[in-house]
């Protein structure tokens, strides 16, 4: 554990090792492990050193690309937001309105399992991730369920520091 100066209150506080629950990412299920965490003694702020954040994303996006549960809302609007697209751009590309698009990332509807594994082609193919599209190909999805809560992701912060693209500043 280190001291450090807390920007809040300036009082002193620690740092520490442990699991920090990912909400910047904009999905809710994901938790990193490993992170440094900043706790400060007097006011309570805390706050995770999140190293490598694009290799996060990475990582976030092949295992969202894998899996066998369509595609929540967040899920989309993560990809999307990765390729850096506006959503008028992804719909224009995937051939559908920009009202579309809005109603799934709001979860109003959820696209077709066709559109599904479209904007799973669609995200591998702009980001340079085709070694992907056998395992997309072969996904067979689950009967989706109404409010179904997806499931926990837990990414130890080693599989982004291992990245050859990840430099952490010591």
């Amino acid at each position: 554990m280190a001291a450090m100066t807390c920007p809040t209150c300036k009082q002193e506080g620690q740092t520490h090792i442990g699991k920090h629950h990912y909400t910047e990412s904009g999905l809710q299920n994901v938790w990193l492990k490993g992170v440094e965490i900043f706790v400060c003694n007097k006011c309570g702020e805390n706050f995770a050193f999140i190293p490598c954040a694009q290799e996060i994303h990475k990582l976030l996006a092949e295992i969202l690309l894998q899996k066998e549960d369509q595609l929540s809302g967040r899920e989309i609007r993560f990809l999307r937001k990765h390729m850096g697209m506006k959503s008028k751009d992804f719909a224009e590309r995937l051939g559908v309105k920009n009202v579309t698009v809005s109603r799934w990332e709001h979860e109003e509807t959820i696209p077709p399992t066709t559109i599904d594994r479209l904007i799973r082609y669609f995200y591998a193919a702009e980001m340079n991730l085709l070694k992907l599209a056998p395992k997309i190909k072969d996904i067979r999805f689950r009967k989706h369920k109404k409010d179904q809560e997806a499931p926990v992701i837990n990414l130890p912060i080693g599989k982004a520091r291992g990245k050859e693209a990840c430099v952490v500043n010591a």
